[in-house]
């Protein structure tokens, strides 16, 4: 008995001591708790300072403050969100003033019409003043938001994320981001072409730029100037201005391009002479017939600037757009340094000829994806060096089997060819009968490349 009570005293005393050993958080250090709360809202932060004497003030020393989402989900009613903004605005307000740290690293902030404007402009003032370096707005709808002059020439901030949820950005004659290496702008309007030009060219280290529906409202220009430029985004789908402005573009050290716009009345464009890849996919509204040569002019005139892209992806809509041009492709300088392009939408037959001609000035091209609907238009005059002499890869995407022709053209003249596949409709990997018949054709193609192995997969 003595024994089993000795043992269950010894058991008792394992688990008590399993227990304190479970509370493994209040042995991490404060740096390694400040690193895992900066992942959380400032709302969630802050209320762990009710968890025990050691975290009362752990959040006053954490950099990173994140005041996106802080709407209560039980308030229902219009009529209740002015008050709750009143209490937000005045947590933001403590927050602000409690903390110890001197420097703020990353402020985030989604505020609306019931906010008092007065009231954010202090904010971004404090956040100036205590050398904020990553700054991400969401504005919506407030009434004009005006920022404060000190937030356009703060010269800590390296990242700076604006959403205006189409509201204009109204832009002073001081402008200078001496720090600014990534400039994100969301549905914002730009209505001042030289103010917005110097916008962009007063942030000397700017790396990264994009737009996402941002709209140019009565500019005859947009110019953006950046030498230290690496990555470019223009986004604009649905955005209005762009196709009756002239686009005028300095970076000579541009990486990468996504151009996914209407095309534009004009393009000047500097070269590009280290660019690795870039998307283009232009957005057609169906122009009138007496339109469309002028937009195939302007579709040329970006693409033109691009000779020296390494990974290029264009849309079948682009090639569309590219077919209206009077001057063939084929007069455009050789993109000799292209070795992969992804056509990344459906080709029709009457833009298939633009391709043709594209793939003549790419003679060192390696690598080839591309959707088609059918056969039709796959006619070659003449074969292009790079089918002949580089190709060493080709994808076919929604295959349903009417792309043989197109198949056998490439297994006959890519004389390098060393892998071929062919990402079939879900409908034709149940249909058994089909397949053996595109197999058994498949093997009776000639083939230039001994080497060249055909696969299939689903899309």
């Amino acid at each position: 008995m003595v024994l089993k009570k000795k043992k269950q005293l010894k058991g008792s005393q394992n688990n008590s001591n399993m227990g304190l050993k479970q509370d493994r958080i209040s042995e991490l250090s404060d740096s390694l708790l400040h690193h895992i709360l900066s992942f959380l809202p400032t709302k969630c932060v802050v209320s762990t300072s009710i968890l025990s004497k050691r975290w009362r003030h752990l959040w006053t020393s954490i950099p990173i403050l994140d005041f996106r989402q802080w709407r209560s989900p039980t308030v229902y009613t219009e009529k209740d969100y002015p008050l709750e903004t009143q209490r937000f605005m005045n947590f933001v307000d403590k927050v602000l003033f409690l903390l110890e740290i001197p420097n703020i690293q990353k402020f985030s902030l989604h505020f609306d019409q019931h906010f008092d404007g007065f009231r954010v402009n202090a904010w971004i003032t404090t956040l100036i003043r205590r050398k904020v370096e990553e700054l991400i707005l969401f504005i919506d709808k407030a009434k004009s938001f005006m920022f404060p002059l000190c937030f356009f020439t703060c010269e800590s901030m390296t990242n700076l994320e604006l959403d205006m949820n189409g509201d204009v950005l109204n832009l002073p004659k001081s402008i200078s981001f001496p720090s600014l290496k990534i400039l994100r702008l969301t549905d914002i309007r730009f209505v001042d072409e030289n103010l917005t030009q110097l916008f962009f060219s007063n942030c000397p280290v700017l790396e990264e730029l994009s737009f996402t529906d941002c709209s140019w409202i009565d500019m005859n220009f947009v110019c953006i100037s950046a030498p230290a430029l690496k990555r470019l985004f223009l986004t604009i789908p649905n955005a209005p201005g762009i196709d009756t402005s002239t686009v005028k573009i300095y970076a000579p050290n541009l990486l990468s391009l996504v151009y996914n716009e209407v095309v534009a009345k004009d393009y000047f464009l500097h070269s590009f002479p280290s660019l690795v890849d870039a998307n283009i996919d232009y957005l057609y509204g169906g122009d009138p017939l007496d339109a469309r040569e002028e937009t195939g002019f302007g579709s040329t005139k970006l693409l033109e600037n691009l000779s020296n892209v390494k990974h290029l992806k264009m849309s079948g809509g682009t090639f569309e757009v590219l077919s209206y041009a009077v001057v063939p492709l084929t007069n455009l300088p050789a993109f000799c340094n292209l070795i992969h392009l992804e056509v990344s939408s459906s080709l029709l037959f009457t833009t298939v000829r633009t391709l043709i001609d594209f793939l003549h000035i790419s003679p060192n091209l390696e690598s080839l994806g591309c959707f088609d609907d059918g056969d039709d238009g796959w006619t070659l005059n003449l074969v292009p060096q790079c089918l002949l002499l580089h190709l060493k890869s080709v994808e076919f995407h929604q295959f349903d089997g009417c792309e043989l022709d197109v198949v056998k053209l490439f297994l006959k003249n890519a004389g390098v060819l060393q892998k071929m596949t062919i990402f079939s409709i879900p409908a034709l990997l149940t249909n058994f009968k089909k397949q053996t018949e595109i197999m058994r054709q498949l093997l009776m193609f000639p083939r230039a490349s001994t080497n060249c192995v055909v696969s299939f997969s689903s899309s």
